[in-house]
């Protein structure tokens, strides 16, 4: 009868499992972001550094704060998000079936999460750009 109470006690305590994999910020856009990635549009998909181009999301006063050290803008006076350059821009986030909206400057994209990585795609098929992030 020991050995049945042992053997339960045991297996208790083998079978509990202390497992905190389950991080909430997996899925969410919060905080800082590199852009490794961009794809899509009428170029050939262009690649970044880490830390040469940023999304900072600011979830409490919902602006995404962009810091582009890789790109050179000679052109444009003022800051402008469709043209990747630095500023610090408004979002909203709209949720539609089942799907998540990131919306920037009037301009809507789908929010992907992957194992690793965030994808903000503008509508690619569509002749606009996708952005590949990662921590």
């Amino acid at each position: 009868m020991k050995f049945i109470y042992a053997f339960i006690f045991t297996l208790f305590f083998i079978s509990c499992n202390n497992n905190n994999n389950n991080d909430s910020s997996k899925d969410t856009i919060a905080d800082k972001w590199n852009v490794t990635e961009i794809i899509g549009g009428f170029s050939q998909p262009k690649s970044y550094k880490k830390e040469t181009f940023t999304w900072e999301f600011d979830m409490v006063n919902k602006t995404v704060t962009i810091v582009n050290t890789s790109d050179v803008f000679t052109t444009l006076a003022a800051p402008s998000f469709t043209n990747n350059q630095g500023g610090v821009y408004s979002f909203e986030i709209l949720e539609e079936n089942n799907s998540k909206f990131l919306i920037v400057d009037d301009r809507k994209g789908t929010i992907y999460f992957t194992e690793k990585d965030l994808k903000i795609d503008y509508g690619i098929a569509f002749d606009d750009i996708a952005y590949i992030f990662k921590r």
